[in-house]
């Protein structure tokens, strides 16, 4: 009788994200890096490395703010070869000088400005659930350092090459909010004059013939498969409005963070005309594709009971069918949020079904992943059901103040 083979042992690969979450700080600290001028331009730009057994490096890279925002950017590259960590190392001393340095320097740099943004309300960068693990633990086993963060003490915004318009005003709102009138300051021209006049100026080529002959939209807009509670608001809108201001107010109504690339069309993907950015990498093609900066809302809403598409996160797909509910003939010189309903999921998240396994997993403290997420979220408790409808309304009202007739 032949004999039974010996099954093997099964072994569980972690993927790259576990691994770095689970046994980066087991790999020593190779090389630490980062721009010369990171004190005076007040951004740090920092590759940590460290290396494998077999020569290979993990690296954590961070754009860090420490004049105001804190942690605006970071990323891992796993398992790479020596020869292709050179080559990131050259490609970003195209752009600027790198100096070696300490790792407590870093360490520090990072987690000083964190503070020193979470203090006014700006979370680090959600990948910084994972890359932290890059780093070592923040305790009294590192050498602290003292960085210095702000401007004389106070938050100092720095607008970022890709931070537009609308995230500019919604970065010093906050800053109104949480620092308080006088006690910010700002760079690139953005202070309360930006908020009152160069929004609408740049982003409101409006005419008097068309804000004479326009009607007042209400839409109530619904993020699809998301239940208990669903997440809806039902907002007012001038239909001479383009669908580039439309995105604006969807964003604030619903507190997303626009960080990412969205479009109109009349069911989703596959449908047309779609109604998206100009500069968007995918904006040929085929079909009907129209300037989201050039197309009025009047131009594609005409009946009450329609019904539009918009997508936001071409990765996670948040999803959301607008309907208009009434054509009100009145003329309206700015949006105004009347109701809604649920918090507004975290971004990056998986989408619709991401945002289920999440308020699933937070619903039990037992889960072995609850305290995981919650410190990805950067919060005690999830509550799905949260929604400060004043806050989103002081939030549209200082980001599209009322525009005069005669401007």
């Amino acid at each position: 009788m032949a004999k039974k083979k010996k099954k093997g042992k099964v072994i569980q690969m972690l993927s790259p994200e576990k691994y770095v979450q689970q046994k980066a700080r087991t790999l020593p600290i190779h090389e630490c890096w980062v721009n010369d001028t990171w004190e005076e331009d007040g951004i740090a730009y920092i590759t940590i490395s460290r290396k494998h057994t077999n020569n290979n490096i993990t690296l954590g890279n961070f754009l860090v703010d420490t004049k105001c925002l804190g942690l605006k950017d970071t990323f891992t590259l796993f398992n790479i070869p020596q020869f292709e960590y050179r080559k990131f190392l050259e490609k970003i001393e195209e752009n600027m000088d790198l100096i070696k340095v300490p790792y407590t320097l870093v360490h520090n740099i990072i987690f000083a400005a964190i503070e020193f943004a979470e203090e006014y309300g700006f979370k680090p960068h959600p990948d910084f659930r994972i890359t932290k693990y890059i780093l070592e633990e923040d305790n009294d086993d590192v050498e602290l350092i003292d960085i210095e963060c702000g401007v004389d003490g106070k938050p100092f915004y720095l607008r970022g090459p890709l931070e537009d318009d609308l995230m500019a005003g919604l970065i010093i709102a906050q800053l109104e909010e949480t620092a308080g009138p006088g006690n910010y300051g700002v760079v690139d021209g953005l202070d309360e004059e930006f908020l009152n006049d160069e929004i609408l100026d740049e982003d409101f080529p409006f005419d008097e013939e068309e804000i004479s002959q326009s009607v007042t939209y209400q839409f109530k807009i619904q993020i699809k498969n998301i239940t208990n509670p669903p997440v809806w608001r039902r907002l007012t809108i001038p239909s001479y409005y383009r669908f580039s201001d439309f995105h604006d107010v969807i964003q604030i109504a619903f507190g997303w963070e626009n960080a990412h690339l969205f479009q109109f069309s009349p069911k989703g993907y596959g449908s047309f005309p779609v109604i998206k950015e100009a500069d968007d990498d995918d904006f040929g093609g085929y079909g009907d594709r129209l300037e989201a900066e050039e197309t009025l809302l009047s131009d594609i809403f005409f009946e009450e009971k329609q019904k539009f598409t918009y997508i936001y996160d071409f990765g996670d797909d948040w999803t959301h069918t607008i309907t208009l509910e009434k054509i009100i003939h009145e003329v309206a010189m700015t949006p105004i949020l009347l109701a809604g309903k649920g918090k507004c999921p975290p971004e990056d998240c998986g989408g619709a079904w991401g945002y289920g396994n999440l308020k699933e997993i937070l619903s039990d403290p037992e889960n072995p992943e609850y305290e995981e997420f919650l410190e990805w979220l950067n919060t005690d408790v999830l509550d799905p059901g949260e929604f400060d409808i004043e806050e989103q309304r002081k939030l549209l009202i200082e980001v599209f103040p009322e525009k005069k007739k005669d401007n």
